[in-house]
């Protein structure tokens, strides 16, 4: 028969064992996102395939890995290199998969992540920011945070710790995940001209992420029909035939919005149409554009890009700026996002907590792509744009209205 103080001891270590399961269980993605917590996240992966990931850094090859945060660890994830103009073998941009090696497992309710290495950014933050704006405009848009990120316990550098755009994501964004999602992939200078009636012509360009081993009639008509119906000739019957395929209005907010945001690189950037996926729901004809990967945003800094800088180029804005109805859609977005960016002067504040959680990792990331120099200025420059850009587009928006007066 047990000692009355052994049987004590188990009881405390049964107690202190359930506090640990449920502060283990206490752990949410919303802790994971917490924009005001430094993260750190460890990888453990065999050297042998690390050394093979780096080789061959331009490839998709998954790599099983184990993922630490806080007390928990999650095993034999799969680890695989991301990114476009970001991949490199320095710094490696990863995509996490929770699921791939084991059915059904998740990490705090997550099927898959994002370890943004910010390669294209001096300032490692002009994602989040851009993306906690969109969420602050009433937009579906990733939830990120930052990290420090170790592999095989090496410093890797700061990280953007992203949601990524996929069952769980639509979910949590759109109440539902049955629909058909496709991630838009970058093949050349593409303003949403039609591409004829070859659905093989769509394919490279948008990759389905649900539905995937259905048909190419079945994923892929409807996307041509928009791109067919986008640039019909008919001016008489186009918004009609285009808003059966397409939520217009969301459209034309979705650009307000990134045009505030001075973004070189989304649905009207330099590089014309880029960084978005599409979504429509089940039993529906009628898509919707949702943003993603916003680090070249805010990178004119000065303030004062026009707001209709480019967006003649993409086909779709310029023939649905033509009605009043939308073009005034457009403008009250704009003036909408300056005073959104004002209030309680969120923008200004959300750059410098922003700066503030990662700085002195960003200054131990010997791994990050511009010297601290470049790190110091640019964020200097990005509260400057905080200051400026407000009274820059309310101007704008003023003129464009007398204009159409």
């Amino acid at each position: 028969m047990p000692r009355p103080h052994f049987v004590l001891v188990l009881a405390c270590m049964a107690v202190l064992m359930a506090g640990a399961v449920r502060s283990a269980c206490a752990q949410t993605a919303t802790d994971l996102f917490d924009v005001g917590t430094l993260q750190e996240i460890r990888l453990l992966v065999n050297s042998r395939d690390l050394a093979l990931l780096r080789q061959n850094y331009g490839l998709n090859t998954k790599y099983p890995a184990d993922l630490l945060w806080r007390n928990l660890r999650v095993r034999n994830i799969s680890v695989r290199s991301r990114g476009f103009g970001s991949r490199n073998p320095t710094k490696l941009g990863l995509h996490i998969e929770f699921d791939h090696y084991t059915t059904g497992q998740r990490f705090l309710g997550l099927r898959s992540l994002v370890l943004k290495n910010e390669w294209q950014d001096p300032t490692l933050i002009r994602d989040q920011v851009a993306m906690a704006f969109f969420n602050r405009m009433g937009q579906p848009a990733s939830r990120e945070s930052f990290g420090r990120v170790y592999i095989n316990n090496e410093y890797q550098g700061v990280y953007g710790i992203v949601e990524n755009i996929d069952e769980d994501y639509v979910t949590r964004t759109l109440g539902e995940n049955t629909g058909y999602l496709f991630e838009f992939h970058w093949q050349d200078f593409w303003h949403g001209e039609y591409l004829g009636d070859d659905l093989a012509a769509y394919k490279p360009r948008f990759e389905p992420r649900t539905h995937a081993l259905e048909s190419d009639t079945q994923l892929y008509s409807s996307i041509r029909d928009l791109f067919l119906e986008i640039n019909g000739a008919d001016d008489t019957v186009w918004r009609d035939r285009v808003e059966r395929l397409l939520d217009l209005r969301q459209f034309i907010t979705l650009v307000a919005i990134e045009v505030y945001l001075s973004e070189w690189d989304g649905l009207t950037g330099n590089w014309a149409m880029n960084n978005f996926y599409l979504y429509r729901r089940a039993g529906s004809s009628v898509q919707l554009f949702l943003p993603w990967d916003r680090d070249r945003a805010m990178t004119q800094m000065t303030g004062d890009m026009s707001i209709f800088e480019r967006t003649d180029d993409n086909v779709l804005f310029h023939r649905a700026i033509a009605y009043s109805d939308l073009r005034d859609l457009y403008l009250t977005v704009l003036e909408q996002c300056a005073q959104a960016a004002v209030q309680d002067d969120w923008f200004r504040t959300t750059v410098a907590r922003s700066v503030s959680v990662i700085a002195a990792a960003a200054y131990q990331d010997t791994k990050k792509h511009f010297t601290d120099a470049e790190y110091d200025a640019e964020t200097q420059g990005l509260m400057g744009f905080a200051g400026v850009r407000p009274a820059f587009v309310l101007q704008e928006v003023a003129r464009a209205r007398r204009g159409s007066q």
